[in-house]
């Protein structure tokens, strides 16, 4: 019996390392998987930061790559100039039985550079103008005081349509209050 019990026990001992061979290669299997998996994630991570990098320009100075910088040409703003609107013939607001009206001739004094734009413009200014003047009454645009709140009003005008060209002054060459 004894050898009968050897026999069983090399039979039981053989299955063992067998076993025990089937594991460590399985260990050694899962081993190169991990190492496989951390290798191609750490290539996806570096691909991916170096293509972020090159497409956001930071390895330029580093691969020799020079960008072209725009160059703006600003024109200079030049002299002032005088632009002269159309006469304007416009009845006041009526505050009697007697219709009033204005007759005036308006100067614009611009930069050299933003008088295309005015005369572009000019006839938005022109309608803007008329609409407030047919809103104010004779006494409000009679005497020194009138004439300046009209001038405020009409460079306030101007600039809002010119923005971002600006108005130096405005003159009257005609103004005849009737």
């Amino acid at each position: 019996m004894s050898d009968e019990d050897g026999d069983i026990k090399g039979e039981e001992s053989s299955g063992e390392e067998d076993s025990g061979a089937e594991e460590s290669s399985s260990k050694k299997g899962g081993k190169k998987k991990l190492i496989l998996i951390i290798v191609v994630a750490v290539v996806v991570l570096v691909g991916g930061g170096g293509a972020g990098a090159y497409f956001m320009g930071f390895l330029d100075s580093l691969l020799g790559i020079a960008h072209e910088e725009e160059v703006v040409a600003e024109i200079p703003p030049g002299p002032p100039v005088y632009h002269e609107m159309p006469q304007l013939v416009v009845d006041l607001k009526k505050t009697g039985n007697r219709t009033n009206y204005l007759k005036v001739k308006i100067v614009i004094e611009i930069v050299t550079r933003d008088k295309p734009l005015l005369e572009g413009d000019e006839i938005k200014i022109t309608d803007k103008v008329q609409s407030w003047l047919r809103s104010q009454t004779r006494k409000e645009l009679a005497g020194g005081t009138g004439t300046e709140n009209m001038r405020a009003e009409v460079t306030k005008i101007a600039n809002e349509i010119l923005a971002p060209a600006k108005v130096e002054s405005v003159l009257f060459r005609e103004i005849l209050l009737q």
